[in-house]
């Protein structure tokens, strides 16, 4: 995978992310998004996850800087409570054509290794926070994950992608969602970092 670069998200990449992500709300239940949403709203979310002194990461090709085919964040969990600010959602996505090439899996380890290690975020990856903002120390990352049924062994290959990375599953909820005339399982699974 040397032709693939982890780094820091930037405000510029979010036409791509909106890219990437508007494949998997028209054609999957990965997402329960049922129609694409407005760039302004991925603007919107990178700029909260910043002021909340959370990592975002984009996998890049190596030759060409802005070109993403994939990312991900750590995003509040539950954010409107304060409760809960040890813990983050997990979100990763890969551009579709690049999927089943190691990047998710590098970019979901270089999220774990931001989240025990946030200096790296600034250090390894070149990323910043706004003014004033500093970085999160996050106790607990969950992936909530729709079960697809038509996806690989059921559904169950993402939840065994998590469980490889050391996620515990810890909740499987029955038909909570309705994407494409079914019903949608999700599973919550939680990685505990100390």
């Amino acid at each position: 995978m040397d032709d693939i670069v982890i780094r820091a998200a930037r405000e510029a990449d979010m036409p791509q992310i909106e890219r990437i992500i508007r494949h998997y709300i028209l054609t999957t239940v990965l997402t329960f998004h049922e129609e694409p949403q407005p760039e302004e709203s991925y603007v919107a979310s990178y700029r909260a996850i910043q002021a909340a002194g959370l990592p975002y990461l984009v996998a890049v090709r190596a030759d060409d800087d802005d070109a993403v085919v994939g990312y991900t964040s750590a995003m509040g969990f539950r954010a409107a409570r304060s409760a809960y600010r040890f813990t983050s959602e997990l979100t990763l996505f890969c551009d579709h054509s690049y999927t089943g090439r190691g990047i998710g899996s590098r970019l979901l380890r270089a999220l774990l290794d931001v989240l025990a290690a946030p200096e790296t975020f600034l250090t390894k990856y070149g990323g910043s926070y706004p003014d004033g903002v500093q970085p999160r120390r996050i106790r607990h990352l969950i992936a909530v994950m729709a079960v697809n049924d038509e996806g690989k062994r059921n559904g169950m290959a993402l939840k065994e992608f998590y469980e490889s990375f050391g996620f515990v599953l810890r909740s499987h909820l029955v038909g909570v969602g309705f994407k494409f005339n079914k019903w949608i399982d999700t599973m919550e699974l939680q990685y505990s970092l100390y």
